[in-house]
């Protein structure tokens, strides 16, 4: 009897000891707390959404700032510079990551740990999203291209070339029923990718490979003319819209195309009819090129500044994030594409209204990936707006553009030995 009590009260401490030790592994960082920074959109939204569940994980508590896109890179470089640490994990747009990468914690060394699979990440995404000189600073978790939406009850075959989609846009305005070919953002910010686009696909460049300025070029010419043409129909009060404006019309039905990044808008409730009158109506295509299929891409990685106490913690929240069921969970709620192959593969995504995207993921482009490159972009979207609005004439906008790439670089030098691929 003793014996069979003996033997029970070590099973009991024994149980009670692997509870023990569970609660501690799940509990890890119980009472830490994590501060991450987002952009204000839909991606804030879904750190917010998941981090009871992280939460529940480790223990840690979880608080998610966001800053709209035109204050987000100020505070960021605030912060950065200042080695404040104030954040534990930051959203980096790609377009950033030069700049920002003496600043942030170099993950080669967490990937390689935890076998975290980076091979399941676009090659193009990841080569332009986090990874910067040969190291891995920050990893991708959401992406897309610079997209055309349109209405397939009017429009049965997506025009090829420039031309052919100018004068379709053309023959399908009705200004009368205020029914217009497309839909555009025309605030200042968003006239780069206006112009950017057809600038690449038309074989146009920023600089050479070797950084000297070659926006002074015929393409150029002929791009910002497309530009300022497009605006003949498109509603006249999309001068003063932004994105959200933009894709708001379209899904009222008051245009055939519109020139968006779809997943902040179309994609989530373009066939929810509670917003859109175009339920069923619509999908998304690549853009008409006339020499290169390059459109404009938009990544953001998660990277960990170099000033947090929290490095270890930081990891666990970016893998939690970018975790495949994460992925598709912010797919399925806010329309967010993953950068992960496997997303793209699934059957249900193959077969979507977004399957178009997956092609463009694979030649999309970033400007620059210098410290120059806020401010080159900054001044071409300046002088692009300045020539669409009529404020300034063909030749004197080429010369100012050339000028702001000039200057960019003067202040900013590329590194040595760093050619320029992203052109």
């Amino acid at each position: 009897m003793k014996k069979s009590i003996i033997i029970l009260l070590c099973a009991i401490m024994l149980m009670g000891l692997v509870v023990m030790q569970s609660g501690s592994a799940a509990n890890k960082y119980e009472g830490k707390k994590l501060t991450v920074l987002y952009m204000s959109s839909v991606y804030a939204d879904a750190a917010k959404k998941v981090a009871t569940e992280f939460k529940k994980q480790t223990g840690a508590d979880v608080e998610v700032v966001d800053f709209p896109y035109v204050t987000l890179h100020e505070k960021e470089v605030l912060d950065l510079s200042s080695n404040t640490g104030a954040y534990d994990v930051i959203s980096v747009a790609c377009q950033w990551d030069g700049e920002m990468a003496p600043f942030l914690t170099t993950l080669d060394p967490y990937i390689k740990r935890d076998k975290y699979d980076k091979s399941d990440i676009i090659n193009n995404v990841l080569n332009q999203a986090g990874s910067w000189n040969g190291k891995i600073t920050g990893i991708p978790h959401a992406n897309t291209p610079y997209t055309l939406a349109y209405r397939t009850d009017l429009v049965k075959s997506v025009p090829k070339t420039w031309d052919e989609y100018l004068a379709l846009c053309k023959k399908l305005t009705d200004k009368s029923k205020n029914f217009y070919g497309v839909s555009i953002p025309g605030v200042k910010e968003q006239f780069s990718s206006l112009f950017y686009i057809r600038l690449w696909s038309m074989g146009g460049a920023w600089a050479d490979p070797n950084w000297k300025a070659a926006i002074d070029s015929p393409q150029t010419r002929k791009a910002l003319i497309h530009c300022k043409e497009l605006f003949n129909y498109a509603d006249p009060a999309a001068s003063s819209w932004g994105l959200s404006e933009s894709i708001n019309a379209f899904l009222q039905g008051k245009a055939a195309f519109c020139e968006a990044w779809p997943t902040l808008g179309i994609t989530l409730d373009g066939d929810n009819p509670e917003k859109s009158k175009i339920v069923g109506k619509w999908a998304t295509a690549p853009f008409p090129y006339d020499k290169t299929g390059i459109t404009n891409l938009s990544a953001w990685d998660l990277s960990i500044p170099k000033a947090t106490k929290n490095k270890d913690l930081a990891w666990e929240w970016i893998k939690f994030y970018t975790s495949k069921e994460n992925q598709n969970k912010f797919y399925k709620d806010y329309a967010i594409c993953s950068p992960r192959k496997s997303f793209w593969n699934q059957p249900e995504i193959k077969t979507s209204k977004i399957a178009s995207l997956r092609t463009a993921l694979d030649t999309a482009i970033i400007w620059w990936r210098l410290p120059a490159s806020t401010e080159a972009d900054k001044g071409l979207g300046i002088a692009a707006g300045q020539y669409i609005s009529g404020q300034a004439d063909l030749e004197s906008t080429v010369k100012l553009m050339k000028k702001t790439i000039v200057d960019a670089l003067k202040a900013s030098p590329p590194p040595a030995g760093v050619k320029n691929t992203n052109r």
